[in-house]
C-alpha cells in the first residue's frame, strides 16, 4: 500500500538531517502506527543505517550492529557501546535509526546509561544523527523523558504518531482497497480506526469490509485473534495484567470509576493513577462530562476506550465463542458513530473558519413539558467562538427527519447558552427534511465527500 499523510512529521525529521549539528530524535506511538514505515518512507531519498533490536545476547546484538555498521569492512564489536562508539567515531554514515530501542533494556539495561555517556563526549564532536523509535510508550519515557531519565533532555525533537484522521482513511479505502461505499467505509473506520496497518492487512488479503471479512482477522486463525493482548503485553510490559483489567472493565461498559473499581476489586483511590496513565500518558481512554459542566469537579465521568480497535476487541473478540452477528456489529459501529461524528465535525468548523472551544455530549434530567422531566442523552455538543452545536448520531437504516430533531430540541433544554444554536443531524442513510440555515444534515454519503476535501485542503 502507498504511503499516506505524515507530512508534518517528513518535515520534521528533514529539518533534523539538515542541522549541520548532532542530533538525536525519538519517535513514539502505540503498536503498528507506522513508526517504521515513516522512516522508511523519509530513508528512500537520503543515506541512512537502520538496525532493529531484538532482545537477545548482548554480544549477538551487538554482532546485528556490526552487519548494519559495515561499510567494505566489517568491524567486531563485544558490546553495544562498542558498536555506538563506533558509529560516532568511525562510520561514513551520518544516520542511524534504532527501532524497539527500549528492547535494548531486555538485553542490557546499563545501555541507555552507556549511551547517555557516549552522546555527552561526541554530540558536540560530530554531526551524527540518531533517530529511536518504540511502541513502548511507557518505557520511551522512562528512557528519553522523565526528568531522571538517562536520556532526559537529550533528545532534540520527539514525535508521537497518533492515528490518521478520518479524510485520509477514506482515501485510503477508495484508492487501495476500492471501497466506495460511504457505509462500509465508516463501518471500517468504526472497527479499525486511524491505524494504517490495519487498512494494508486488508489489502494484502484481498478482503474487504462486510462482515464475514471483518470476522475473518479476528477469529479461528485470523492475524488479529489476539491483537488487543498483544498491544496491551507491549506497551505494558510488566503491569500489563492491571492495565488489561481496567480496558476489560471499560469494553464490557463499566464506565464509571466506581463501576470499574468494583468489577475488578480494587479501591477506586488505588484506581485513580491507573486511569490517568491510560488517559494522559497512553491516550487509550477518555472521560466524558456532562456539557457544561467542571471536568475536574464533575462526579458524573464516564470513560471510554479511545482506540477503535481495541474497543471492538473487548466488546466483541476478547473471551467470545462466536464471532459477533451483523446486528451486535451494527450496536457496536453505532457508539463509535458518535465519537466519528464529533471527530468529523470539528475538522468541517475548523476548515470554515470557525475555532473549537468544546467537544462533548450531555446526558441528565430535562423538563420536556411543564412539570413533566425525562432522563434525556444528547450526541454531541460543540460550542465553538460563535456557535453552540447541538447533534444526534443515528446508525440507522432508516431516514432521519422532523422527530428526531423535534426530539433533540426538546432534550437541548436543559443547556443553557447565549450563543446562537445550532442542530445537527448525522444519518448512516438519507434525511426526511432538507437544510436549512441552522439545521445541518450529513449522511454517511457526505461524511466522506467533506472528511477528504477537509484533510486535503490542508496539505
Amino acid at each position: 500500500m502507498k504511503f499516506y499523510d505524515r507530512e508534518k512529521e517528513l518535515s520534521a525529521l528533514g529539518n533534523a538531517l539538515k542541522q549541520p549539528a548532532s542530533s538525536m530524535v525519538i519517535i513514539t506511538g502505540r503498536r503498528r502506527i507506522g513508526k517504521s514505515r515513516l522512516v522508511d518512507e523519509f530513508l528512500k531519498t537520503r543515506r541512512g543505517l537502520t538496525s532493529f533490536i531484538v532482545p537477545k545476547e548482548e554480544k549477538q546484538v551487538a554482532a546485528d550492529l556490526a552487519e548494519v555498521l559495515a561499510d567494505g569492512y566489517k568491524p567486531i564489536f563485544n558490546s553495544v557501546k562498542d558498536a555506538f562508539e563506533y558509529f560516532f567515531t568511525k562510520s561514513k554514515f551520518r544516520l542511524l535509526y534504532v527501532d524497539e530501542f527500549p528492547n535494548f533494556l531486555e538485553v542490557n539495561p546499563s545501555i541507555p546509561f552507556e549511551l547517555q555517556r557516549l552522546w555527552d563526549v561526541y554530540k558536540d564532536k560530530t554531526d551524527k544523527v540518531l533517530f529511536f523509535s518504540g511502541s513502548y510508550t511507557g518505557m520511551m519515557d522512562k528512557i528519553f523523558t522523565k526528568q531522571k531519565a538517562p536520556l532526559f533532555n537529550r533528545a532534540s525533537l520527539k514525535i508521537v504518531l497518533r492515528p490518521l484522521e478520518q479524510g485520509i482513511i477514506w482515501k485510503i479505502q477508495q484508492e487501495s482497497l476500492n471501497i466506495l461505499d460511504p457505509v462500509e467505509a465508516i463501518r471500517n473506520y468504526c472497527i479499525f480506526g486511524g491505524i494504517p496497518y490495519y487498512y494494508e492487512l486488508m489489502q494484502k488479503q484481498s478482503l474487504r469490509g462486510n462482515i464475514d471479512a471483518v470476522n475473518s482477522f479476528f477469529f479461528g486463525l485470523g492475524q488479529l485473534n489476539d491483537e488487543g493482548q498483544d498491544i496491551l503485553r507491549q506497551e505494558f510490559g510488566s503491569a500489563y495484567k492491571k492495565y488489561f483489567s481496567i480496558l476489560e472493565a471499560i469494553g464490557y461498559g463499566s464506565v464509571s470509576i466506581g463501576e470499574i473499581a468494583g468489577k475488578i476489586g480494587i479501591a477506586q483511590t488505588t484506581l485513580s493513577k491507573y486511569i490517568m496513565a491510560l488517559q494522559r500518558d497512553f491516550k487509550l481512554i477518555r472521560r466524558i462530562v456532562p456539557f457544561g459542566q467542571n471536568p475536574i469537579k464533575s462526579k458524573k465521568g464516564l470513560y471510554l476506550i479511545d482506540d477503535n480497535l481495541l474497543a471492538f476487541w473487548f466488546a466483541n473478540v476478547y473471551g467470545k465463542m462466536h464471532p459477533p452477528s451483523s446486528v451486535e456489529i451494527d450496536v457496536f459501529v453505532s457508539k463509535r458513530f458518535e465519537l466519528l461524528c464529533a471527530d468529523f465535525l470539528s475538522l468541517f468548523l475548523q476548515k470554515n473558519g470557525e475555532r473549537i472551544l468544546k467537544v462533548n455530549k450531555w446526558w441528565g434530567s430535562v423538563e420536556i413539558e411543564k412539570g413533566e422531566y425525562e432522563q434525556r442523552e444528547i450526541d454531541l455538543v460543540i460550542e465553538t467562538d460563535s456557535n453552540l452545536y447541538i447533534g444526534e448520531c443515528k446508525w440507522s437504516a432508516k431516514s432521519v427527519g422532523a422527530k428526531e430533531l423535534e426530539r433533540l430540541k426538546k432534550s437541548s433544554k436543559a443547556i443553557k447558552t447565549k450563543k446562537q444554536i445550532k442542530w445537527v443531524l448525522f444519518s448512516r442513510s438519507d434525511f426526511g427534511i432538507k437544510e436549512e440555515s441552522d439545521v445541518l444534515l450529513f449522511n454517511a454519503k457526505k461524511i466522506v465527500q467533506e472528511g477528504v476535501a477537509a484533510a486535503f485542503k490542508r496539505k
